[in-house]
């Protein structure tokens, strides 16, 4: 009944005045309850009606405005066309605060965890949902084709092409075993290649990487080398005498600190910790990457130890 042209186009608030007006019996009250003028509450049915190119109310000098045949229908239908608008809103707003984040386990306990409270608090409906793991290879095409919004990496060196990308600086490698690892090597009790090496499975490099790193120190361990997905058991591990590793320095950093662990054998190169956000990102991805940057930058963090 109330189809027309582009030029007949309605505003929600036109048409929530409408309904209010409707529903309080005056233009008066209507006024009252939305916290604007009566001539306002008049002047926004006049060019609802004129949109509409229908009369929605009987008007006559001295007497309550009365809903016409078409107000009456417009009425019936006016809460449903509200409630969806409403709901498309609070769609798009969900949708422009839901970020799709990739982020290796480590970071994810030492920077991402602490700061969801915050996070949440100041980005109302934020929805942060972490992406599996993606191989370097396939990360400037994830980020192009929006699959994924931010990402943060350790990288042997800073990555071509990558959308938004920037180094939050150098990440500390060492080589680290129980108490007592260094004076054993260095008595001769025990030989570098004889220990048992368990490694990280990381997301960040290719499989072998820690493996050819070893090689590049001149280090062939004899005994098959152990492979775990989680550098918080492998660090357990280490402690209770099972072997030795290669994780960086911020990993293990309470471990030493508290005598629990020690660093031996050669200095290893630094890696660079990389975070790259998608062009097609939402707002929110900013602000989390912003928060995560200053998290992994900031002295005093578990990050700065290098």
């Amino acid at each position: 009944m109330f189809e027309g042209s582009t030029d007949r186009d309605f505003t929600l608030r036109q048409l929530r005045t409408f309904v209010c007006a409707a529903r309080a019996g005056s233009f008066s009250h209507a006024a009252a309850e939305l916290g604007i003028s009566q001539p306002a509450v008049s002047d926004q049915i006049a060019l609802l009606e004129k949109r509409l190119g229908r009369t929605l109310f009987f008007r006559r000098l001295g007497t309550t405005p009365r809903l016409t045949p078409d107000g009456k229908t417009l009425l019936e239908t006016a809460d449903t066309l509200i409630d969806t608008s409403r709901a498309m809103r609070c769609m798009e707003a969900r949708q422009s605060a839901c970020v799709r984040l990739h982020i290796g386990p480590r970071a994810l306990d030492l920077y991402l965890k602490p700061l969801l409270p915050s996070l949440y608090r100041d980005v109302p409906g934020l929805d942060i949902q972490l992406v599996p793991c993606l191989p370097p290879i396939g990360v400037q095409s994830a980020l192009e084709r929006g699959q994924v919004d931010l990402v943060v990496y350790t990288m042997k060196e800073m990555p071509q092409g990558w959308e938004n990308s920037r180094s939050l600086g150098k990440v500390r490698w060492v080589l680290a075993g129980p108490p007592g690892i260094r004076q054993n090597l260095a008595a001769g009790l025990v030989r570098i290649d004889d220990l048992q090496f368990i490694l990280p499975v990381l997301p960040d490099l290719p499989g072998s990487e820690l493996e050819r790193e070893l090689s590049r120190l001149s280090i062939r361990p004899r005994k098959p080398i152990m492979s775990l997905e989680f550098p918080d058991v492998i660090q357990r591990m280490v402690e209770g005498g099972q072997g030795v590793t290669l994780l960086a320095y911020e990993q293990l950093a309470d471990g030493i600190a508290a005598g629990r662990l020690e660093t031996f054998g050669p200095e290893l190169p630094p890696m660079r910790r990389v975070i790259a956000r998608s062009n097609r990102a939402p707002s929110a991805a900013r602000l989390v990457e912003e928060r995560l940057a200053s998290a992994m930058t900031t002295p005093g963090t578990a990050c700065s130890g290098l």
